[in-house]
C-alpha cells in the first residue's frame, strides 16, 4: 500500500462529516417518538411501532453490515459510500410525506442499510489511507463524531419536536449535500482485489478468505464489542428512567445528563491517539471495562442526581473507546483486501449489542431493580477487565501485535 498519511485535510474533513451521519440517524428522531405515537394513536400497538422507528435501524445495520463489508472489498470503498449517502438522503426523508406508520417504518430499513454502508466504507477508507499514529489519530476523531453528533442531534430533534415532528425526517437530506464532497475529495485506495467483482465468490475463494482472516482474534473482538455495547446502551435506555424514578428530575435534567455523557465521551475519543501511544489495545480494553465497572457501581449505589451523572460519565467515557480501539486493532491485523469484511463485523456487533441491550437487561432489572442491576453490570465490567488485564500482563514481554504496522508521521 502506498503511504497515504499525507492525505489532504479536505479528504479527512469529508470522511469525518460522513461519520456524523450514523449518529444523526437515531438521535434526531428520538425526541419526536411521543409525537409520532400520538399522530398514529388509532393504529394498533402504536406505542411499540413508534419505538421501532428508532430501534429497527440498529437491527438492519447489524444484518447488512457484513454484506456491505463484502461489497466494499469487491466493488470499492468510494462507490459504496456514495450510494449509501444517496440512500440515506432519499429513503428516510420520504417519511415526511407518508401518512402510514407502517410505511414510515419501511423507510427505516433504507436508513439502516445506508448507515451500515457509511460506517463500514468510512472506517475502511480511514484504515486504507493511514498507518501508524496517523491512523490512531483519525480513528479517534471518527470515534468522537458519534457522541458529538448524538449530542447535536438530541438538541436539534428536541427543537424540531416543538415545531412539527415530520420536519425531523427532512434532516436526512443533508447527506445529499455531502455527496459532491465525496466525489471531489475522496479517492479510491489502491488495494489488492480478491476477484474480478463480477460474480459471487467461489468455494475456493471462500476458503482462501477464511485462511487469511485471523478468525479467533476476530471472534474475540466481535464478542468484546457486543458485550460493551450492551453496557453502553444502558446509559441511553435505562438511565433516563432510573434518574426520573430515584431523583424525580424532569426531562430537561435527564437530557442534560445524557448529553453530558456524549460530550465527555467525544472529548475522550479525540485523545485516542495519545492513549494508544502509551498502551497496547489489550491494556486499553482492560481500562475501558475498569471505567465501566467503576461508573456503573457509582451510578447504582446512589440516588443523588449529580453522583449518578458522574458515574455514567465515567462509564460512557470508557466504553466509547471500544470503537476506535477495536477498529484500529482489526485494521492492523487484517490485510487490505479483506479489511472491509473484517471491519464490518465490528459495526454489526456494535449495533446488535445496542439492539439487544434492553432485552438483555430486562430480566436482571425485573429481578433486582434498576439500581441493583447497575451494580451487577459494574461487577461484570470488573470481571471482564480482569480477563484483559491478565492477558495484557502475559503478553507484556511479547511484541505488540500492531507494532509491525505502525509508522511515524
Amino acid at each position: 500500500m502506498t503511504d497515504r498519511n499525507a492525505t489532504p485535510w479536505a479528504t479527512i474533513g469529508t470522511l469525518l462529516l460522513a461519520a456524523t451521519l450514523p449518529a444523526l440517524s437515531g438521535g434526531i428522531v428520538n425526541p419526536v417518538l411521543p409525537a409520532i405515537e400520538a399522530a398514529f394513536s388509532s393504529v394498533p400497538n402504536a406505542g411499540v411501532l413508534a419505538q421501532l422507528v428508532s430501534t429497527l435501524t440498529g437491527l438492519i445495520i447489524a444484518v447488512f453490515a457484513p454484506i456491505i463489508g463484502v461489497l466494499v472489498d469487491r466493488y470499492g470503498r468510494k462507490p459504496v459510500l456514495i450510494v449509501s449517502m444517496i440512500i440515506y438522503g432519499i429513503g428516510p426523508s420520504s417519511a415526511y410525506f407518508l401518512d402510514s406508520l407502517y410505511l414510515i417504518l419501511g423507510t427505516r430499513v433504507f436508513l439502516g442499510i445506508a448507515v451500515a454502508g457509511i460506517m463500514v466504507s468510512v472506517t475502511t477508507l480511514i484504515a486504507d489511507y493511514f498507518t501508524g499514529k496517523r491512523r490512531e489519530t483519525v480513528m479517534g476523531w471518527q470515534g468522537a463524531m458519534m457522541p458529538f453528533g448524538a449530542a447535536v442531534a438530541m438538541v436539534a430533534g428536541g427543537v424540531m419536536a416543538d415545531l412539527n415532528w415530520r420536519t425531523v425526517f427532512l434532516t436526512y437530506l443533508v447527506a445529499l449535500l455531502m455527496v459532491p464532497l465525496v466525489v471531489r475529495f475522496v479517492d479510491e485506495p489502491d488495494v489488492g482485489a480478491t476477484s474480478d467483482g463480477t460474480s459471487l465468490p467461489a468455494l475456493a475463494e471462500l476458503r482462501e478468505i477464511l485462511d487469511e482472516l485471523p478468525l479467533g482474534f476476530l471472534a474475540g473482538v466481535y464478542l468484546t464489542m457486543f458485550i460493551g455495547m450492551i453496557g453502553y446502551n444502558q446509559i441511553n435506555v435505562e438511565i433516563p428512567f432510573y434518574l426520573q424514578t430515584v431523583t424525580s428530575v424532569g426531562g430537561t435534567m435527564t437530557g442534560i445528563a445524557i448529553a453530558t455523557v456524549s460530550l465527555v465521551a467525544g472529548l475522550v475519543s479525540l485523545n485516542f491517539d495519545r492513549i494508544r501511544e502509551r498502551f497496547s489495545p489489550i491494556a486499553i480494553i482492560a481500562g475501558i471495562f475498569a471505567a465501566a465497572g467503576i461508573g456503573f457501581l457509582v451510578a447504582g449505589a446512589t440516588e443523588r442526581y449529580w453522583i449518578i451523572v458522574v458515574g455514567i460519565v465515567i462509564a460512557g467515557a470508557g466504553l466509547i473507546l471500544l470503537t476506535p480501539t477495536l477498529n484500529y486493532w482489526v485494521a492492523a491485523r487484517v490485510s487490505e483486501q479483506y479489511r472491509g469484511r473484517a471491519l464490518s463485523g465490528v459495526t454489526t456487533t456494535m449495533f446488535l449489542g445496542m439492539f439487544v441491550s434492553p432485552i438483555a437487561a430486562e430480566p436482571l432489572i425485573a429481578r433486582l431493580g434498576t439500581g441493583q442491576a447497575l451494580l451487577a453490570i459494574g461487577v461484570l465490567g470488573f470481571a471482564i477487565m480482569a480477563l484483559f488485564a491478565i492477558a495484557a500482563v502475559r503478553r507484556r514481554s511479547a511484541p505488540d501485535v500492531t507494532a509491525a504496522t505502525q509508522s511515524t508521521d
